[in-house]
């Protein structure tokens, strides 16, 4: 019987051709890390809903959610009609217009901190403009962020997103690596120490779910400890929701916890699935970018093309609109629990040290946590010793899940995805069927021993 990995490269075969000539143009082949795969990626012409659609015509049920971009699922109408009556008016006028007002005025509706807002092009942006405003607003150079947790690639935050935390970045000064202190996730004492022994820190920045959405989860009473810590130390708190802000709830994790930051930074589902983003936060910071700072020389320079663009802003607005509603979460994280529940069921019948965790619409998946006697179903993330998380996503036993999860129509990444209110139950249903069926197959290829 021909191998998982036989059965894919047989059926992706015109996939194969076209990852072949990418291979020439793009290193690793591909335009993102996350889309790097072995043996070689699946390629996709267009997409519906809760599917997408590969070279032959194969579906695919989609859990990457447009790394997380996409909230109603693919092409929802009231965003296509949008941005299609938009695009006839013009995608960049360069001016302002109207429909930034509008954007910006359903951002500060629903997302607590935002009492000022200003528009950026990606979350790596957001993330970058509010830690130079918070080193602008408190004089001081340092920045404290938690292992795991990404905050886009520029050099001041890109340390300490993967393991090995501690690990040199290439092509990052060793004098800018200086500045972005770690700390373990989850643990105030340590922050409190960190706080208290260097004076030179401006500002905390956190993903408020925990590292990548909950695969490293954090809880709301860690978020207000540090709300607590942060001004009594007059250090600015970030809470980077790219996200989270609009997935986890209207307002974001900051309006699920009730937890309110000094600054917010957005990106993702903000924009509709169109490439754009925003900081918001405290008026007396964001206003550093005022020309009003500059008789005290402390005015932020920002420029940047496609801020608040009139297209990304159409489809932004559409969007905000439906998430004002809250039913968009109830269905995407209903489903994202169903996903859960049901795949950790299918792993504790074949008695696997693997688990399904996550909160909300998150479906993160752990394979070999090392606690045997611990079914799925009983599995509990926030006490299980993070440091165990391996990077293995190139193993021959994740290798051949995901290749033969997509001979099975389902498109779900080694560590996990996210559910959309376009997810139904049948699904999840075909979801579960097919991660069965996968199981099975892994086990005649030896990778699974029979139990």
């Amino acid at each position: 019987m021909p191998t998982i990995l036989e059965l894919y490269q047989k059926a992706f075969a015109k996939d194969l051709e076209l990852a072949e000539i990418a291979n020439q143009l793009f290193p690793d082949g591909v335009t993102h890390d996350s889309r790097y795969m072995s043996p070689f990626p699946i390629y996709i012409t267009h997409a519906e809903g809760a599917q997408k659609w590969g070279l032959d015509d194969q579906s695919f049920i989609d859990y990457w959610s447009g790394h997380g971009a996409l909230l109603l699922g693919h092409n929802p109408p009231e965003i296509v009609d949008a941005v299609t009556t938009q695009i006839h008016r013009g995608t960049h006028y360069g001016a302002c217009h109207p429909l930034e007002l509008e954007w910006g005025n359903l951002i500060t509706q629903l997302i607590p901190s935002a009492e000022r807002v200003r528009f950026v092009s990606s979350g790596t942006e957001a993330t970058l403009m509010a830690i130079r405003l918070a080193r602008t607003y408190t004089q001081k150079k340092k920045v404290l962020k938690f292992e795991g947790h990404f905050h886009g690639w520029h050099d001041n935050l890109i340390m300490g997103a993967h393991k090995p935390y501690n690990a040199p970045i290439p092509g990052v000064p060793q004098e800018i690596m200086d500045t972005t202190i770690l700390s373990p996730p989850n643990d105030i004492d340590a922050v409190e120490k960190i706080l208290k022994e260097d004076e030179e820190i401006a500002c905390v920045i956190l993903e408020p779910t925990g590292a990548s959405f909950g695969t490293i989860p954090t809880n709301g009473e860690f978020l207000q400890q540090l709300r607590e810590l942060t001004l009594d130390y007059g250090v600015v708190l970030i809470f980077d929701e790219v996200i989270t802000g609009f997935r986890v709830a209207p307002g974001g994790a900051q309006g699920y916890y009730n937890v309110i930051p000094d600054l917010t930074t957005l990106a993702k589902i903000v924009a509709g699935g169109l490439p754009g983003g925003a900081l918001v936060g405290k008026e007396e910071i964001l206003d550093l970018i005022s020309t009003d700072a500059e008789a005290d020389g402390m005015k932020m320079p920002h420029p940047g093309t496609f801020n608040a663009n009139p297209l990304s802003a159409s489809a932004g607005i559409a969007m905000l609109k439906i998430v004002k509603t809250g039913k968009p979460h109830e269905q995407a994280n209903l489903m994202g629990q169903k996903l859960r529940d049901e795949l950790n069921q299918v792993i504790d019948s074949y008695k696997l040290d693997w688990v399904i965790y996550g909160e909300f619409s998150g479906i993160r998946l752990l394979v070999g946590h090392g606690e045997k006697d611990i079914r799925a179903v009983d599995f509990d993330p926030y006490i299980w010793d993070y440091r165990k998380l391996k990077e293995n996503s190139d193993s021959e036993l994740l290798i051949s899940l995901r290749c033969g999860l997509l001979l099975n129509g389902i498109d779900l990444a080694c560590n996990g995805g996210m559910t959309t209110a376009a997810h139904s139950d049948a699904d999840i249903t075909k979801t579960v069927e097919a991660f069965e069926r996968v199981i099975g197959w892994m086990r005649d290829d030896g990778l699974i021993l029979k139990s």
